[in-house]
C-alpha cells in the first residue's frame, strides 16, 4: 500500500490508448477519479479502494468492490473531512491510505489542510468501520503528518505508522500526536517511503530510495508505543543494502507469513529488474537478493511502477508497468517467499498504468488500482485474473484477424490436502498447480454404502437409497433371489455433498476451507475431494482426487 510522487519519466507514458480487453479476461472498471489511491483486501476477498479528489471542498472517495465484482458497490461514495472553516474548505494532501486489519474492519488513514480545529494545519484523520466499509462513524484526528508513500498499522492499539518521505510519525488516540522521527536524515531526494510492523519478527522497517540508493531503518519492539517509537534515538537508521547494486528505487515492504519483504527497482538500461530482499532478524539486514522479473522483452521495455503484497498464505503478489505495445499491467505471484515465480502475465492491457497497487485475499484473489496521468485522472481497478500476451496483431482495434479458438484443455496437477484427518468443523486448505487461468471447482464426496444400478444401458455405482433398493426387488422373482441381487450389486459410492468454486491463476493455487460445506459441518466419516479446472473457453481439465478422514470428537 503506497502512493508515490514521480517527477521524472512521466513524459514516456503521455500517450493514453484506449483500453482493449482480451477475450475471457477480466475487464478494468473506473471507481472515480483523482489521486493518492490506496488499495486494501479483506479475509472475505471484499477490496477497498481509497483516493483523494481535488474540490471544493476536496474529499475522500471510498469503492468497496464484492469479491469478484467488477464495480464499486452501493455501499460506495465519498467520506467527508471535518471543515473548521467553511468558507476555505477542506484540502486534501499526501495519499489516503487504508487497511483491512481484521474481519469486518475497514480503518481509512488521510491528511487534510484548512479542516479539523484549531487551525490551518496538516491533519491526520482515522475512520473506521466494523460493518465492513457500510458505514465509518468513527473519525479521529490522530496526528499532524501529511501521510503519504506506505504507511504501516499496528491493531491491538490501532495505531497507524505514518510516513511522509523521510519522516515517520505513530499515531493512535486520542491526543493528537505531534512528535515525529526522521528516519532518513540529510535526504533531499526521497521517495517510496514504506513502513511495516512484524509481530513475529518484532521488528517495526522502514525503508526509502534516497537519491537511488535504497536506505531503511529498524527498531526492535515487541509492543510498540507511540512515545518510544516517534523518538529517533530508539531507531538504528541510515542503513543501507549489502551488496546494493548501482541505481535501485522504487522501495516497498510487505509483511506477513513470508516475513519482511522489501522490493525495488533496479535500474539496467534496456533491461530494468525487480529486486526482492527479506530481512534477516538475526542480523536485522536484508538478504541477497533475487529477481522477481526476467529477461522477456516485453518487461525490458521500460519496467516501471513495481508493488508487491503478501497474502494471508504468505504468497506474494507482484505488478509493475511496462510500454510495450502501448502499455501492459504485468503480474506475477510467488508462492515460495520469492525463490519461484509465475511466468508474467497481463491484467489489463492499452493504458496508462501509473503507481499500480495489488493485493489479495487468503485465498489468492484480489485485485489491482492504479492511476492515469495528473490529479484528476482515473481510478481503475481490475480482478487478478492473469492473461497471457495476445497473439501479434489480435487484440487491439484494427488489429487483424481473431486469434483461433482455445482448444487446449488446462491441466491440474500437484493436489494436495494441508491434513488428512479433520475434525466435525476443522478447516485446511486444498493447494494445486493450474497452467492456465479459469475456475475450480472443488467438490467434497463422502463414501457411503452404494449400489450397481444399470442407467443407460450400463451399470453404475450410485449411493443406495430405498428407492434404488425398491427397484432391485421389484425385478427378482423372489426374496432369494432379491437377496443374492443385493449381494451381487454391492459396491461403495461417494455422495456429493457441496462444492467451493473459485478463480485461479496460473501458477500454484490454494482453496481455503472453513470446515463447512454448504452450510454444514462435515459429520464423522470417509471423504474425498474432487477438482476440476474449466479455462475461460470452456475446456475442462482431468479430474484429480485426494481422499481425508472426519474423525468424531472424543
Amino acid at each position: 500500500m503506497r502512493t508515490r510522487t514521480r517527477l521524472l519519466a512521466l513524459a514516456a507514458v503521455c500517450s493514453v490508448a484506449l483500453f482493449a480487453p482480451m477475450a475471457h479476461a477480466a475487464t478494468p472498471f473506473t471507481a472515480g477519479t483523482g489521486y493518492g489511491h490506496d488499495l486494501a483486501v479483506g479475509s472475505d476477498g471484499v477490496g477497498h479502494v481509497v483516493w483523494l479528489e481535488d474540490g471544493s471542498p476536496d474529499r475522500l472517495n471510498y469503492c468497496r468492490v464484492p469479491a469478484g465484482g467488477s464495480a464499486c458497490d452501493g455501499e460506495s461514495g465519498p467520506i467527508s473531512f471535518p471543515d473548521s472553516t467553511p468558507g476555505d474548505g477542506v484540502n486534501s494532501i499526501g495519499a489516503a491510505q487504508v487497511f483491512t486489519p481484521a474481519s469486518d474492519k475497514v480503518v481509512i488513514v488521510a491528511s487534510c489542510w484548512a479542516c479539523g480545529s484549531g487551525g490551518i494545519t496538516d491533519r491526520v484523520f482515522r475512520f473506521i468501520s466494523v460493518n465492513n466499509g457500510a458505514t465509518f462513524p468513527s473519525v479521529t484526528e490522530v496526528g499532524d503528518l501529511g501521510v503519504s508513500g506506505q504507511s504501516g498499522w499496528y491493531e491491538p492499539t490501532n495505531m497507524t505508522l505514518g510516513t511522509n518521505g523521510g519522516l515517520f510519525q505513530a499515531m493512535d488516540s486520542p491526543t493528537p500526536e505531534t512528535a515525529d522521527a526522521d528516519l532518513a536524515t540529510g535526504g533531499l531526494f526521497v521517495y517510496s517511503p514504506a513502513v511495516v510492523y512484524n509481530a513475529t519478527a518484532d521488528r517495526v522497517v522502514y525503508a526509502v530510495n534516497d537519491l537511488d540508493t535504497v536506505k531503511y531503518a529498524y527498531r526492535v519492539e515487541d509492543s510498540p508505543t507511540v512515545g518510544e517509537l516517534n523518538s529517533v534515538v530508539n531507531w538504528q537508521i541510515d542503513r543501507t543494502l549489502s551488496g546494493a547494486e548501482g541505481d535501485n528505487d522504487e522501495t516497498h515492504l510487505s509483511t506477513g507469513p513470508s516475513g519482511i519483504i522489501l522490493t525495488y527497482r533496479r535500474f539496467i538500461a534496456g533491461d530494468n529488474r525487480i529486486g526482492l530482499r527479506r530481512f534477516e532478524t538475526s542480523s536485522n539486514t536484508f538478504s541477497a537478493p533475487l529477481y522477481a522479473e526476467g529477461p522477456d522483452p516485453i518487461d525490458n521495455n521500460s519496467l516501471d511502477y513495481p508493488h508487491h503484497s503478501q497474502d494471508g498464505f504468505g504468497r506474494l503478489h507482484f505488478v509493475w508497468r511496462t510500454l510495450h505495445d502501448d502499455g501492459r499491467l504485468r503480474y506475477s505471484r510467488s508462492d515460495d517467499g520469492g525463490a519461484t515465480f509465475t511466468p508474467a502475465a497481463n491484467l489489463a492491457l492499452r493504458e496508462t498504468f501509473i503507481d499500480p497497487i495489488v493485493e489479495a485475499a487468503p485465498s489468492g484473489a484480489g485485485f489491482a488500482a492504479w492511476r492515469g496521468i495528473g490529479s484528476g485522472s482515473a481510478i481503475r481497478v481490475v480482478q487478478i485474473d492473469p492473461q497471457p500476451e495476445p497473439p501479434a496483431g489480435g487484440a487491439g482495434p484494427g488489429g487483424g484477424e481473431p486469434p483461433p479458438p482455445d482448444m487446449t484443455p488446462p491441466t491440474a496437477g500437484s493436489f494436495s490436502i494441508g491434513d488428512t484427518t479433520l475434525f466435525p468443523g476443522q478447516g485446511t486448505r486444498f493447494s494445486f498447480t493450474s497452467s492456465e487461468a479459469g475456475m475450480a471447482k472443488l467438490t467434497v464426496q463422502k463414501r457411503v454404502p452404494g449400489l450397481r444400478v444399470r442407467v443407460r444401458g450400463r451399470l453404475r455405482c450410485l449411493p443406495r437409497t430405498r428407492r434404488r433398493v425398491r427397484a432391485l426387488r421389484r425385478q427378482a422373482d423372489s426374496l432369494a433371489e432379491f437377496r443374492r441381487l443385493l449381494r451381487r450389486r454391492r459396491c461403495t459410492a461417494h455422495k456429493r455433498i457441496g462444492s467451493i468454486e473459485q478463480r485461479v491463476a496460473p501458477g500454484r493455487n490454494t482453496i481455503v476451507f472453513n470446515g463447512r460445506i454448504a452450510g454444514r459441518r462435515l459429520r464423522p466419516g470417509r471423504y474425498r475431494a474432487v477438482l476440476v479446472i474449466t479455462d475461460d473457453a470452456g475446456n475442462r481439465s482431468r479430474v484429480e482426487r485426494i481422499r481425508f478422514r472426519v474423525l468424531r470428537r472424543r
